[in-house]
């Protein structure tokens, strides 16, 4: 989308280059969708298409009954993309789940303000529709909202929250920015063209053409293939069997349930007075960073359609629990002089806890920083860390150990005497730290954690990249197999393992 830097190519996705996120999940493959890469925003309507009968049980009836765009289905561009989803008719079936999820939802919002209903397409292209989405530049979630974007249209992004992966929040923002695009240009290819590669960049090939033609400007060679693309999808669900494609069955039934809470809540209490698993929280509420909704972020439930009771139900049952037990966490604001052993001590924890609860890898606190401690008041707390064995398997290393155990190759190497850099051996017995079943309880939001291919840009340092995406120079050389001392090189790819629920 806008404010965007140059896009890089991408092998997995449409045959042509977008730049975008890989929906590779080495540690946590929850999700089998392929991905479908960044690309930006670009809409269109098949003139062929005919109105259908009314029928809410299928969303793509209802789709098809608000299309409002030409897709220029003749323009070679996209008949390249008709021939690439031909090819592929996998790519519909394994969308699917997603699609049921999302758009009837994108849809509803969509034609709630009149826009044409291919606008609730575009997510399919920016992310695959799915929230925890990421690009190599920073974008993030259905509509791969950059920074600076989403800053400017009211997403808030704290320690506990990222509104660019809260599909609600970030719906809103998406469908503002692209009416405010089509004002702008009074075109809807333009605008789409301008939410992948930036308004200036549109206005920039507009001087220098005759043409107000999408097909005739020149552009990125990205937000040539991006258009394109979302038109092919359009021109398909406007006539799927004009393509010989069979597209999966959505039911127009809008499966996000959402309902406002009273105060803040933990995720562990609203999973267990709800009597569903957290994970399902986390996965219907992928805006929270940590596990916990605070006064600083909207006090806002999405419930699976799943659920059995109603959302007045579930309402009346949250309320029932006194508000001295909804929260599990309360926050503690660093002042002058506060060292973290006195912090750990006025509120009960030893130091290590008090640091594994904040992912502290240091003593050193700064001023005005937030830390979170436990309710003691609804918990009791273990007061030491407890372990447990590990046999190492063909394959493993002290970095995917600790990955997979939640810790850092540092405390698994001191508590087993060992070098960071030391070979492990098939059959070796180590132990791996095993946090209070309090930090179990109510640990944060799962990571997820996405292998993206990052292109190095100029003025560019390991240590500058590893505290872009939150991670160690140590990872970053030992994937790549690089020397920490070398220096890189502008246009240089790079594979990274980031979290994108923690970044």
């Amino acid at each position: 989308m806008s404010d965007q830097p140059p896009p890089q190519t991408i092998t997995n996705g449409f045959t042509a280059a977008c730049p975008g996120v890989s929906d590779e999940l080495p540690y946590d493959a929850t999700d089998d969708l392929s991905d479908r890469e960044k690309s930006e925003p670009h809409l269109a309507n098949t003139d062929t298409a005919q109105p259908p009968q009314a029928n809410d049980s299928d969303l793509w009836l209802a789709i098809r009954s608000e299309m409002q765009l030409d897709h220029r289905v003749a323009e070679e561009r996209v008949q390249q993309e008709i021939r690439w989803l031909q090819a592929h008719p996998e790519y519909w079936a394994r969308l699917g789940p997603r699609m049921q999820r999302y758009l009837p939802y994108l849809f509803a919002q969509a034609r709630k303000r009149g826009l044409p209903s291919e606008l609730a397409l575009l997510p399919v292209v920016e992310s695959a529709l799915d929230p925890y989405a990421f690009s190599p530049y920073g974008a993030s979630g259905l509509w791969q909202f950059m920074r600076p974007t989403a800053k400017q249209y009211g997403l808030h992004m704290t320690d506990s929250y990222d509104g660019r992966r809260d599909v609600i929040a970030a719906t809103h923002a998406a469908l503002n920015f692209l009416q405010d695009l089509h004002t702008r240009f009074d075109d809807w290819q333009l605008a789409l063209a301008a939410y992948n590669a930036g308004g200036g960049t549109v206005s920039k090939a507009l001087r220098k053409s005759q043409h107000r033609d999408f097909f005739r400007l020149r552009l990125p060679r990205e937000t040539r293939a991006y258009v394109p693309r979302l038109l092919a999808i359009s021109a398909i669900v406007a006539n799927p069997a004009d393509y010989g494609i069979a597209l999966p069955v959505v039911r127009n039934v809008d499966p996000l349930r959402v309902l406002d809470l009273a105060s803040a809540y933990d995720v562990a209490v609203v999973a267990k007075t709800l009597d569903i698993a957290a994970s399902e929280v986390y996965q219907f509420n992928p805006g929270l960073k940590r596990s916990q909704w605070s006064a600083d972020i909207p006090l806002r439930l999405t419930l699976p359609e799943s659920y059995p009771a109603t959302v007045e139900d579930a309402s009346v049952l949250l309320a029932s629990v006194p508000e001295a037990q909804r929260v599990a966490w309360r926050a503690i604001v660093v002042e002058a002089g506060d060292t973290v052993s006195e912090l750990a001590a006025a509120n009960g924890l030893s130091s290590q806890q008090l640091k594994s609860f904040n992912k502290l890898n240091s003593d050193v606190l700064q001023i005005g920083q937030s830390l979170r401690v436990p309710s003691t008041s609804s918990f009791s707390l273990p007061h030491v860390f407890g372990t447990k064995s590990y046999t190492v398997r063909p394959g493993d290393s002290l970095w995917s150990i600790a990955r997979q155990s939640d810790t850092s190759i540092d405390r698994i190497a001191r508590l087993n005497r060992i070098g960071r850099r030391d070979l492990l051996r098939v059959g070796q017995t180590m132990r791996l730290p095993l946090p209070p079943a309090f930090a179990a309880q109510l640990s944060d939001a799962p990571s997820k954690i996405r292998k993206i291919q990052y292109k190095v840009r100029k003025g560019d340092s390991l240590s500058r990249i590893a505290k872009k995406f939150r991670i160690r120079v140590d990872d970053i050389t030992q994937w790549n197999e690089i020397s920490p001392q070398r220096y890189l090189q502008p246009g240089q790819a790079l594979t990274l393992f980031v979290d994108v629920v923690g970044g």
